[in-house]
């Protein structure tokens, strides 16, 4: 593996440990972020020198994030990995998810709780998350415009890929 390449699966590594996965977690983003192929789980656990048991948990868990992809390669029956096309606007729409669902909790314990302080505090959270939610919203439409205005500027025709469920 580069040197470089190294460096930034390692720096990965203790990055994503202090967001609270594991760092073979961020080793496999960080991998499979520096390389435009793709890798069977296999070459990922040689190249990461880890075991396959805990690179197939982490690009699960790294696939539910949004932060990679699984791909099928014809004629092969395992699962490839390769970064996802526009990994940090599909992390937000993942989170985005997750804050619609404590948006829910929140409504309905504000709805029932006896206190009230405990009401208004579930009422804050759930309108800090609504706008959470808008202003990533917002975020992401704010980057389309300046990818495609770069690309404009370029001349490139570089697709946009809008993400799933965008």
């Amino acid at each position: 593996m580069d040197e470089t390449v190294q460096q930034l699966v390692e720096r990965m590594a203790l990055i994503c440990e202090k967001e609270g996965m594991p760092r073979i977690g961020g080793r496999i983003f960080g991998y499979l972020l520096a390389t435009d192929q793709t890798f069977s789980l296999e070459d990922l656990a040689e190249q990461l020198q880890a075991s396959k048991a805990s690179v197939s948990t982490n690009a699960r868990m790294l696939e539910q994030f949004g932060m990679i992809r699984r791909v099928s390669v014809l004629g092969d029956r395992r699962d490839f990995y390769r970064v996802q096309d526009d990994p940090w606007e599909q992390m937000l729409r993942v989170a985005q998810g997750r804050w619609r669902e404590m948006v829910n909790v929140f409504n309905e314990a504000a709805e029932r709780l006896p206190e009230p302080a405990g009401r208004a505090r579930m009422d804050d959270a759930a309108r800090f998350h609504t706008l959470l939610i808008r202003e990533c919203d917002a975020l992401i439409d704010r980057w389309h415009a300046l990818r495609r205005q770069e690309q404009a500027d370029a001349g490139a025709e570089v697709p946009l890929r809008r993400a799933a469920g965008a």
